[in-house]
């Protein structure tokens, strides 16, 4: 998200929030919503609802949490999801059917429904606010990506690849060929696009791939024995990156060479000294046991 709890510490919270919700009202909504159940709501609809609330209000929503559970583990990418508990979907439309339906019928109640219609219509983003995009495929990927897939898998004498691809590439096509085996996952990407490595990171034996980001993603300086040796550890044989990019000059150099070009990318292959082959654990012979139990 690009919110970093160790820079903003208990202000963290309300970044978060406001990155999540990103201008919309329906957080808002839920407060209100929420607040309506707590003052005019029924024994058994306080029962159902507060809770729950209140819960969230002491742990996700308490600014001091995420600075405690930061200690234990990086929640700066992730903490955003504890959002989703929230039943803003549930509540909100609920107490507004309330609202409507407790009124009495007639144009007090219809101009009440009407501008209740109105803030959820316009308390949120509109879906196609950045115009409506026609799927290429039925994947809902680039064409361009499925043809660097099948240019990989061809060239490759196994079945299984290994490839460095960039942010948006790598996040759609570990969706799409469950084949093509990726350099860099998702926690590493995230960290790469929003901080920069020290040197202590970049000399770290034991996490090669930050060598390989540092380079491709943050554009640091990094030994070229020292990237060849990174694409050694990690296996990677294909490295997948836009024309123009900067350091294609340094992959080059580095030994690596093109094996084609499909739209805006060029295809690099490395030749890997002790290349190893994928094969998945075979489980079709294991025996299982179940324990039976009689429902009754």
């Amino acid at each position: 998200m690009g919110v970093n709890v160790f820079e903003n510490g208990i202000g963290y919270l309300t970044k978060c929030l406001s990155l999540y919700n990103s201008g919309t009202g329906y957080f808002v909504m839920y407060l209100f919503a929420v607040l309506y159940i707590l003052i005019k709501g029924e024994r058994r609809e306080k029962e159902i609802f507060l809770p729950g609330t209140a819960v969230l209000l002491v742990t996700v929503f308490n600014p001091v949490v995420p600075l405690i559970l930061d200690k234990i583990f990086d929640v700066n990418n992730e903490y955003y999801r504890l959002f989703w508990i929230a039943p803003v979907v549930i509540i909100v439309p609920y107490v507004i059917t309330v609202i409507v339906c407790e009124m009495p019928k007639g144009r007090a109640r219809s101009l009440v429904a009407f501008l209740l219609a109105l803030a959820l219509l316009f308390g949120g983003n509109y879906v196609y606010a950045k115009g409506f995009d026609l799927a290429e495929n039925i994947y809902k990927i680039p064409d361009e990506l499925i043809e660097i897939s099948e240019m990989i898998h061809e060239d490759s004498p196994n079945e299984y690849s290994k490839a460095y691809f960039e942010y948006e590439y790598n996040m759609e096509i570990r969706q799409y060929d469950p084949k093509m085996l990726l350099t860099v996952d998702r926690e590493d990407y995230l960290y790469a696009m929003n901080y920069s490595y020290t040197d202590e990171m970049i000399s770290d034996e034991e996490r090669p791939v930050n060598r390989i980001l540092a380079l491709l993603v943050r554009n640091q300086r990094v030994e070229e024995e020292a990237f060849v040796d990174s694409l050694e550890k990690t296996g990677t044989e294909y490295i997948v990156l836009t024309a123009g990019h900067p350091q294609i000059p340094f992959i080059r150099r580095a030994g690596l060479y093109e094996i084609g070009r499909i739209g805006t990318k060029i295809i690099f292959k490395y030749d890997l000294s002790d290349p190893s082959v994928f094969e998945l654990v075979d489980y079709s012979n294991v025996e299982h046991r179940f324990s039976y139990r009689r429902l009754k």
